[in-house]
């Protein structure tokens, strides 16, 4: 566990150090932001906490896929780089453990400024309507939907980023997020995860938990991934998106390592 607590901290700040980390994701969440202060769309809700819910839907969209966009090269860079990996694979860790940490401290680093900003704006909109029920939409969907999302999109982009070149993990993740985001039924020749509870949007427990407008979740679709809201279907959509964060991690933790005896 302090190997594992160390390897946090050094990756992090090695995070907080890249350009690259705030040069994706800072831009992306002042550009939430922007939008939920003047998007017709969030502004348009009279409800205080139904345009933090709103807003959610922006901060999902945009800020997560920075982040895995900011660190798609993470586990790429782990098998490349000399000095501190051999020094951390000399420690009682496992390798599972050491890939833990070098996904989860970049991540932590990522998410702090978007959250920082998400919940500034929800506090802004809680003093302005003398309500706390703002706040409660902002963490729920900070805790519930925009983490695990990251969690999922970063291990992708990580996955990817050890089979592909680095610029192509990026744009292929731009795609797939975009189709399991925004694509919906009607506008996609494919079948499409958009709006059901494999979508990384969080749709389902952005209505049922963060006062999210209904049209979130379904998105017009039918079938059974596309059940009515409810707790449960809420809770289930968050248990497939970090499972499948989960499946993305430990395939991309086997490819790196394979990846990294081979370069050794």
């Amino acid at each position: 566990m302090t190997v594992l607590l160390w390897t946090l901290r050094y990756e992090a700040l090695m995070a907080a150090r890249r350009k690259a980390v705030w040069g994706a994701v800072l831009p992306l969440a002042l550009l939430s932001m922007l939008l939920a202060a003047t998007s017709p769309v969030v502004t348009g809700h009279h409800d205080p906490a139904v345009r933090v819910g709103a807003a959610a839907v922006l901060v999902n969209t945009f800020c997560t896929l920075g982040v895995g966009l900011a660190l798609a090269d993470r586990l790429r860079r782990g098998f490349e780089e000399r000095g501190m990996p051999e020094l951390l694979a000399a420690t009682p860790a496992g390798p599972f453990q050491r890939t833990a940490g070098t996904m989860a401290g970049p991540l932590l680093t990522a998410l702090a400024p978007v959250a920082a900003l998400f919940l500034l704006y929800a506090v802004v909109i809680s003093a302005a309507e003398g309500s706390v029920a703002p706040l409660n939409s902002a963490a729920v969907s900070l805790v519930m939907v925009v983490l695990p999302a990251a969690m999922l999109v970063t291990a992708f982009a990580g996955l990817l980023g050890v089979l592909l070149p680095v610029a192509a993990a990026r744009a292929v993740t731009v795609v797939v997020w975009l189709w399991a985001c925004h694509f919906p039924p009607e506008f996609s020749p494919l079948p499409t995860a958009t709006g059901t509870v494999l979508s990384p949007l969080g749709g389902y427990p952005l209505v049922a938990w963060a006062h999210t407008p209904e049209v979130w979740a379904a998105r017009e679709g039918t079938g059974p991934l596309r059940p009515a809201v409810g707790d449960a279907t809420a809770l289930l959509n968050v248990a497939l998106v970090l499972a499948t964060a989960a499946a993305c991690y430990a395939l991309g933790h086997l490819v790196a390592r394979i990846r990294r005896h081979g370069a050794s």
